[in-house]
């Protein structure tokens, strides 16, 4: 009932969203009509038009690449470049053919380490098979992944399963140690904040070795103090997925720390963060300004 709920609540927003369109539309046609010419109230509505047409069938499909770089010692002796990808939300409005898509993209960015974020159904644990094409793509040192709140939604056990059948490594609430050119980074991941029991595994060995943070959500952060960790990657915001310029994300963030971490780069109790806007969308399958990515971090250890 609650996946059905769901549903029909994206269906419903994409279906207001369309009829505000046509209202749109029509408040243009009848201003034109009236003198020939457009209204600063037509150009408004036309604009309005345009944004909402965009923002459903444009924008969702304007895959990005984000790139950052970020030294986690002061001189670096070896890079190590981690894909990040999160928020897929198989199941809402996206077919097979975008996940190959990913896969391709992935796949060309030459990652060392893949890193999986979570939330890759909607809630329908079935859905988890429409990633299948995720499963081929390869990384020199390892495929990790940790669940997203609504990976547990209905079958949590089923999701990861799959995941693993695929290959993937399941890092929540454990650690591993990464090698590249004599050099050592630990990566450590949490469980799900909203609905798993995260916990924060054993830290660096030492403070000498660089450390790095998988979460799902950000708000992951206020479990940690400075130095506990010297970078988190986390998804699940989507960047607000609808926003404008210079006003930012017109729908909540789904985090206690709300547009601090809406997307990007951040600093947060003095540990740096990098947020990825996801892959897909939740609810209703719709982007302005803020499109779907794929997000690169180059790792100076």
């Amino acid at each position: 009932m609650r996946l059905e709920t769901r549903l029909n609540f994206g269906f419903g927003l994409k279906l207001v969203a369309f009829l505000l369109g046509l209202s749109a539309l029509a408040v243009v046609y009848f201003d034109w009509r009236a003198d020939g010419r457009l209204s600063i109230l037509g150009w408004l509505f036309a604009l309005g038009f345009c944004l909402i047409i965009y923002g459903i069938f444009v924008g969702p499909r304007r895959l990005s690449v984000k790139r950052f770089r970020e030294k986690l010692v002061a001189e670096p002796k070896a890079w190590i470049r981690v894909v990040l990808m999160s928020d897929f939300h198989a199941g809402v409005s996206r077919a097979p053919a975008w996940y190959e898509r990913l896969a391709i993209e992935a796949q060309a960015l030459d990652p060392d380490v893949l890193l999986l974020g979570g939330d890759y159904v909607n809630g329908d644990a079935t859905r988890i098979h429409d990633l299948k094409a995720m499963s081929g793509v390869t990384a020199r040192l390892g495929r990790y992944f940790v669940l997203g709140n609504h990976d547990f939604l209905d079958d949590p056990g089923a999701v990861r399963e799959t995941l693993r059948a695929w290959g993937l490594v399941d890092l929540t609430n454990a650690h591993t140690t990464l090698r590249k050119d004599g050099r050592e980074l630990q990566l450590s991941a949490l469980d799900d904040h909203w609905h798993g029991r995260p916990s924060i595994p054993p830290l660096r060995a030492s403070h000498q070795m660089p450390h790095l943070t998988l979460a799902h959500e950000p708000d992951a952060v206020l479990d940690f103090e400075e130095n506990d960790t010297d970078l988190i990657l986390a998804g699940n915001t989507h960047g607000g997925q609808v926003r404008l310029p210079l006003i930012g994300a017109l729908m909540p963030i789904p985090a206690k720390l709300g547009r601090k971490v809406d997307r990007g780069r951040k600093m947060i109790r003095g540990i740096p963060m990098i947020i990825s806007a996801g892959c897909g969308e939740s609810d209703f399958g719709a982007r302005l300004f803020c499109p779907p990515e794929i997000t690169v971090i180059e790792v100076g250890i």
